[in-house]
C-alpha cells in the first residue's frame, strides 16, 4: 500500500508543479517564433531585421496571451484594419475594468482609488496658488540601487526648500528618509513656455557618470498631489517617472550615442467640475523629457515661445572625452501646461494599471490550483486515518494479547515515538517559536489589510505596520519555544528564551547591517541612516525582547505537554529505511508541493517588489497565506506516517524540514527569476537582491515548518491516543 500511495502522491505533486511553473514564467511559444524567424532568415532578413521581427512576435504573443486568442485570431483583426496599439488598448481597458471589481464573487464594481487608497479624500488647490513637486528617488529596474536625486549633476533649489516632511519607520528601512522639494516652480493653472534653472558645467567624471546611468536606463520619479508623474505610450499605458537620457543606435553602423534629458515638459491635468468654485483638483501629471543644446548665451533659438522639441541639429550628446578638458556646459529648463480633463478624481489611477498584464485569470488559476492540491492532501489523509489507520488498530487491538503475533508498523514505535530529538532539541524549539511568531504576524497584518487599516499600495506604511505586528508577536514565540523545549527535558530557560529572543531578529539585522556597509559605500539611497538604527534596536530590545521573556515564563510556568504513551529508556533500533525516505535530500522534494501552490502568486509579488509594480489584491494573498500552510500541514503529516510505518522515529526535525524546504525552492525560483526577469548589471545589486531573497526564503522557511511540526505533534498524538498499549 504504500508503494502505491507514494507514487500517487509522487505523480500528482510533480504534475500540479509542472501546470504551475509555465504559467508563472509566462514564455512565449518559441516554436511559433522559431518558425517564423527561419523564415526571415531564409529570405535573407538582416540581424537587426531579425531582432525587430523577434521583438514584434514577442509583442504579439503577449498581446494574444492577455487577450486569451490565439495568434491567427489576433492577426485576422489585424487584417480588418485594427492596428496592434489600438488592440492592446482594447484589452487593457477590459482588463482594467476586471480589475475594478471587488471579490471573487461579488461583482460590485468600484475604484481604484478606493483599492489603492482607501479612506484618502481629494485634495483641491486654489488656482494661483504654489503646489510642491517632490523629488522621489532615481531609480533602475536594472541595478535595484536607488539614489538622491540631488546626488545628481542638476539644479538645487533654495536652501529652505530642503525640509520635507519625516516619514514612517518602513520609509526609513526602505531608506527614504525623508521627502525633498524639488527645483520646479509650479502654480495652479499658471502655464510657463520655456524657463531655465540654471547651467552646470560637465567635467569628464560627470560626463561619464551620466553615460553609465544612461545605459543602465536610471529614471527620475517625481510626485504631485500623491500622484507620479508618467510618460504616455501610444497603447494608452505609462511609464513611471522619465529617463535621464536616450540611447541612440545607429542601425547601420550598430553605434550607440548618450543624449541627456536636460528639458522637462509637464503637462498637468485637471478637473474644475468636481471641485469648488476657483480650485482645481489633479488628475494626471505627464511628462515629456527632451534633449536640447542650450546656449546659454542665446537661449532664445532653442528656447523660445513655442514647446521645445527633440530636433536632430539641436540633441545634447554627451562624449566624455579624457582630451576634453573644458568639459561641457549643461544648461536646465522645463516647461508647464495646464490642461482641462473630463477624467475624475476616482480614476486617475487607472493609467498606470494599464500596462500592466490580464492577471485575474491567472490570480483565480492560482487560487484554484492551491484548493486542488489541499483537497488531494486531504483526501491523502483521510485515507490515512479512515482506511489504513483503522484497520491497523482493528489488528493492534485484537491481537493486544497474544504474545506471538509479530508485530510490525508505527505501533511497534510507541515507545519511541515522543522520545526528544537527540540533535539540537533547544534549536527545534527556537525555529518553531519563531516561526510561529512570523505566521501570526503575517496573518494578522493580511487579516488587517482586509479592513482597510493597512494599505499595501503604501509600502513604507506596510512595512511599518508588520514590523509593528511582528514585535508584539514576541510572547507567541517565547511561550512555544519554551514549551518544546521544557517537554524535550530542557532546564535552562534563560538561555533558552534569550536565543528566542534574538536568533532570527539578531540574523536579519546581521545580514541588513552588512547590506547596509555597501549601500553606504556606493552611495545609494537604500542606505539606512544611523537614528533609524537605532530605533530598530530600541524596538527590538525594549520592547520584542520582554514580550518573548513573558511568553517564555508563561510557557515554563505550565505543565509539561502530556502524550498518550510512554517513553523506552534504551532507543529502538531504526531498520534501514527506504533510499527516498532514508536520503537527507527527502524534504527538499517534499518542498515543492507546498511551494507549487504559491508560486503564481510569488511571481506577481516578485513583479511588485523588484519591477515597480502595484500589488493590491490582498484577499487572494491571505488565501494562498492559508492554503500554504494547510498544504505545509498535511504533506508534514503524510511523510511522518509514512515515515512511521517504517519504524523510523526520528521524526521531530524532518517533520519540521519536510515544509521548511519551501524556502529553499522560493530561493531557487528567485535566481531563475533574477537571470530570465531582472537583468541586472554590476556586482553589487546581485548582493543586494540575493540578501533580501535570503531573507524573505528563510522568513518563508519558518513559517512553513514551525505549522507544519505543530500539526504533525498533534496528528501522533491523535493516532497513538486510540492505540490500547500494555
Amino acid at each position: 500500500m504504500k508503494t502505491t500511495f507514494w507514487r500517487l502522491f509522487t505523480v500528482a505533486a510533480l504534475a500540479m508543479t509542472a501546470t504551475v511553473l509555465p504559467t508563472a514564467s509566462a514564455r512565449p511559444l518559441r516554436s511559433s517564433m522559431a518558425k517564423q524567424l527561419v523564415e526571415a532568415k531564409r529570405n535573407g532578413a538582416s540581424k537587426t531585421e531579425l531582432k525587430k521581427l523577434k521583438e514584434k512576435i514577442k509583442d504579439e504573443m503577449r498581446t494574444a496571451r492577455a487577450a486569451g486568442v490565439s495568434i491567427d485570431t489576433l492577426k485576422q483583426i489585424q487584417d480588418r484594419g485594427t492596428s496592434l496599439d489600438e488592440v492592446k488598448k482594447k484589452i487593457m481597458e477590459a482588463n482594467l475594468k476586471r480589475r475594478k471589481k471587488k471579490g471573487v464573487f461579488r461583482k460590485k464594481e468600484t475604484t481604484l482609488s478606493d483599492v489603492l487608497f482607501p479612506g484618502v479624500s481629494p485634495e483641491e488647490f486654489r488656482t494661483g496658488a504654489s503646489i510642491p513637486l517632490l523629488v522621489d528617488t532615481v531609480s533602475s529596474r536594472r541595478t535595484q540601487l536607488p539614489f538622491e536625486y540631488y546626488k545628481l549633476p542638476v539644479c538645487t533649489p533654495e536652501e529652505t526648500k530642503y525640509k520635507g516632511k519625516r516619514k514612517n519607520l518602513g520609509e526609513r528601512l526602505m531608506g527614504n528618509a525623508k521627502v525633498k522639494l524639488s527645483p520646479y516652480d509650479i502654480t495652479v493653472g499658471k502655464d510657463v513656455t520655456c524657463a531655465t534653472l540654471c547651467t552646470k558645467q560637465f567635467d569628464f567624471k560627470t560626463m561619464r557618470r551620466m553615460k553609465k546611468l544612461i545605459a543602465r536606463d536610471y529614471t527620475i520619479n517625481f510626485t504631485l498631489d500623491g500622484l507620479p508623474t508618467h510618460i504616455p505610450r501610444n497603447n494608452g499605458s505609462v511609464i513611471k517617472g522619465f529617463p535621464v537620457g536616450s540611447k541612440l543606435v545607429n542601425e547601420a553602423t550598430e553605434k550607440v550615442e548618450y543624449l541627456l534629458h536636460n528639458h522637462i515638459r509637464f503637462v498637468i491635468e485637471y478637473n474644475d467640475e468636481e471641485s469648488s468654485s476657483g480650485y482645481v483638483r489633479i488628475v494626471g501629471v505627464r511628462t515629456k523629457p527632451v534633449s536640447v543644446a542650450h546656449d546659454p548665451a542665446n537661449m532664445a533659438a532653442t528656447c523660445g515661445e513655442a514647446p521645445v522639441r527633440n530636433l536632430e541639429n539641436t540633441l545634447l550628446y554627451i562624449k566624455p572625452e579624457k582630451n576634453n578638458k573644458e568639459g561641457m556646459m549643461v544648461t536646465y529648463s522645463y516647461e508647464v501646461e495646464w490642461k482641462r480633463s473630463d477624467r475624475p478624481w476616482t480614476d486617475r489611477w487607472d493609467v498606470f494599471l494599464l500596462s500592466n498584464p490580464d492577471d485575474a485569470t491567472a490570480h483565480h488559476m492560482s487560487l484554484l490550483n492551491s484548493f486542488m492540491i489541499v483537497i488531494f492532501l486531504a483526501v491523502c489523509i483521510a485515507i490515512i486515518l479512515i482506511r489504513a489507520l483503522r484497520k491497523d488498530l482493528e489488528i493492534y487491538n485484537e491481537l493486544i494479547d497474544d504474545d506471538d503475533e509479530d508485530e510490525s508498523g508505527w505501533k511497534m514505535i510507541h515507545g519511541d515515538v515522543f522520545r526528544p530529538p537527540s540533535t539540537s532539541p533547544m534549536a527545534l524549539g527556537v525555529c518553531v517559536g519563531s516561526g510561529a511568531q512570523i505566521a501570526v504576524a503575517i496573518l494578522m497584518t493580511l487579516l488587517l489589510s482586509q479592513t482597510n487599516l493597512i494599505n499595501p499600495a503604501m509600502k513604507g506604511q506596510a512595512l511599518s505596520n508588520i514590523v509593528v505586528l511582528y514585535v508584539f508577536s514576541g510572547t507567541v514565540s517565547g511561550y512555544i519555544s519554551a514549551r518544546i523545549f521544557k517537554f524535550c527535558g530542557g532546564k535552562n530557560w534563560k538561555l533558552n528564551t534569550i536565543v528566542t529572543a534574538i536568533a532570527f531578529p539578531g540574523l536579519l539585522m546581521s545580514m541588513f547591517l552588512v547590506l547596509n556597509v555597501f549601500l553606504a559605500f556606493y552611495g545609494s539611497s537604500k542606505t539606512m541612516g544611523f537614528f533609524t538604527i537605532v530605533a530598530a534596536f530600541l524596538l527590538w530590545g525594549c520592547v520584542a525582547s520582554p514580550l518573548v521573556f513573558i511568553g517564555s515564563f508563561i510557557g515554563f510556568k505550565r505543565d509539561p505537554i502530556s502524550v498518550p504513551t510512554r517513553t523506552n529508556q534504551i532507543a529502538r533500533v531504526i531498520p534501514p529505511q527506504q533510499t527516498l525516505f532514508g536520503s537527507k535530500l527527502s524534504s527538499l522534494y517534499v518542498g515543492a508541493l507546498p511551494f507549487s501552490c504559491a508560486v503564481i502568486e510569488i511571481y506577481f509579488l516578485m513583479c511588485s517588489i523588484w519591477m515597480n509594480q502595484y500589488y493590491y489584491l490582498m484577499g487572494y494573498l491571505l488565501a494562498i497565506t492559508i492554503l500554504i500552510g494547510v498544504c505545509s500541514v498535511l504533506t508534514a503529516i503524510i511523510m511522518t506516517y509514512l515515515r512511521l510505518t517504517s519504524e523510523d522515529h526520528r521524526w521531530w526535525w524532518k517533520s519540521f524540514a519536510d515544509s521548511a524546504s519551501c524556502g529553499v525552492w522560493l530561493y531557487i525560483y528567485s535566481i531563475w527569476y533574477l537571470f530570465y526577469r531582472l537583468n541586472l548589471v554590476g556586482i553589487l545589486p546581485y548582493i543586494v537582491y540575493l540578501t533580501y531573497m535570503a531573507m524573505i526564503s528563510l522568513t518563508l522557511g519558518l513559517y512553513t515548518g514551525s505549522i507544519s511540526f505543530i500539526g504533525t505533534f498533534y496528528f501522533n498524538r491523535i493516532i497513538y491516543n486510540s492505540v490500547k498499549i500494555d
